[in-house]
């Protein structure tokens, strides 16, 4: 955390290098690649907070056939997935903490077969089977690309995840009957933001909504890692003890060890 909030202060700085508004379990989801360090297809390395940039991926086998008939569906080499019939669709659910910033999607693929190509969709099915809305589509295009490749595309407009009033998907379609057509990952890029302070402030003593460190500090509160100092109060000036830290850090991650 070295580099998060320096000049802000423990509220913020806890805040703002977990990116609440969204969740740490980010880190933890089992088949994320570590999130980029730069522009997409670059190296990555892990790294946290809202200034950062994390690589939600998909592998190809985490998709399933959208058709009655999935046996056209093919394992590919090295982890991919190919068609072996005209089309095949394919979908997969996306796992996303609300509050979550989708910036960009990217498909790894590879297509050296002018009759093929490969299609993704990044879409958002609002509840009670409401008419659906898609985000970001990207493919390999038509003629062939020349061998494997990541293909890119940036949200026009980045899209904030609420799971409360929907859910995300990427579904897509493989045209192609042989593996010169096939597809590895699907990645979308996103980043954690702080959430915006309520109306109404928990602390109004001493943090009111005027305050500049006003959304952090309700921030630590929503996630119920602050009571504050006294019945209205958090004491924002006041400074941290060891003791108080380890509440801070340990209720922030979660930390739990079975006895």
């Amino acid at each position: 955390m070295k580099n998060c909030g320096a000049a802000l202060g423990a509220a913020a700085m806890l805040a703002a290098c977990a990116g609440w508004g969204a969740s740490l379990a980010h880190a933890q989801e089992e088949g994320r690649r570590q999130p980029a360090s730069g522009e997409l297809g670059a190296p990555r390395r892990d790294t946290y907070g809202t200034a950062s940039t994390g690589n939600y991926v998909l592998q190809a086998y985490a998709f399933s056939p959208q058709s009655g008939d999935s046996a056209g569906f093919q394992a590919g080499n090295f982890g991919s997935r190919y068609c072996s019939l005209s089309d095949c669709p394919f979908a997969a659910p996306v796992m996303l903490p609300s509050g979550a910033v989708i910036l960009a999607m990217e498909l790894e693929a590879c297509d050296t077969d002018p009759a093929g190509q490969i299609n993704v969709n990044l879409i958002r099915q609002p509840q009670l089977e409401g008419a659906a809305t898609n985000l970001g589509a990207l493919g390999t295009g038509v003629p062939s690309t020349p061998g494997c490749a990541f293909f890119n595309l940036n949200l026009a407009t980045p899209h904030t995840v609420n799971n409360e009033t929907g859910t995300y998907r990427v579904s897509g379609d493989v045209f192609g009957n042989s593996i010169a057509t096939r597809f590895q990952a699907v990645r979308l890029v996103y980043r954690l933001q702080v959430s915006a302070g309520p109306a109404t402030a928990t602390f109004p003593n001493d943090v009111p909504t005027t305050h500049p460190f006003f959304r952090f500090v309700e921030a630590l509160a929503a996630a119920g890692i602050t009571g504050g100092c006294s019945t209205g109060s958090y004491c924002p000036n006041d400074p941290v003890t060891r003791g108080q830290m380890a509440v801070f850090l340990a209720t922030t991650l979660g930390l739990h060890f079975p006895n």
